[in-house]
């Protein structure tokens, strides 16, 4: 077992917590900064189990959920967050390459809150967010 990957940033006692699943790295660190200078704290999760462990024991305000993660799919990660009580509200963004209806539909169905295709523009991903955080924002 790879330990986890280390967090980005810590966030500060104001910021929103973003836990980002991503199993690129390149791809991840490129958002994890992004997400960081935006004023975001970022965990970081290269896998499914991490995801988990990170969602379970550091609660975060929003998650971006790759949904084509290498040991458990993003479908599974999402449906277990939901079923725990101590995330079960936690918004979950579905950043990811399944863009056609049914799965975007999938991934709802899963306990996606939204659903962002790839590649995606950082502008949206942060929209996706603030809209997560505040609904009432447009």
């Amino acid at each position: 077992m790879t330990p986890p990957t280390p967090p980005a940033s810590q966030p500060g006692p104001d910021e929103h917590r973003i836990l980002l699943v991503e199993d690129h790295a390149s791809a991840r660190h490129g958002l994890a900064e992004y997400l960081s200078a935006s004023g975001y704290g970022v965990l970081e999760a290269a896998n499914g189990a991490e995801a988990l462990n990170l969602a379970m024991t550091c609660t975060p305000d929003v998650i971006v959920l790759d949904l084509g993660l290498p040991d458990i799919d993003g479908w599974e990660v999402a449906r277990a967050i939901r079923a725990a009580p101590a995330t079960a509200a936690v918004p979950i963004i579905a950043l990811t390459g399944a863009a056609l209806p049914h799965e975007q539909a999938s991934a709802m169905r899963a306990g996606c809150d939204r659903h962002l295709a790839k590649p995606c523009q950082p502008a949206d991903l942060l929209r996706a967010i603030r809209l997560c955080l505040d609904p009432t924002e447009r």
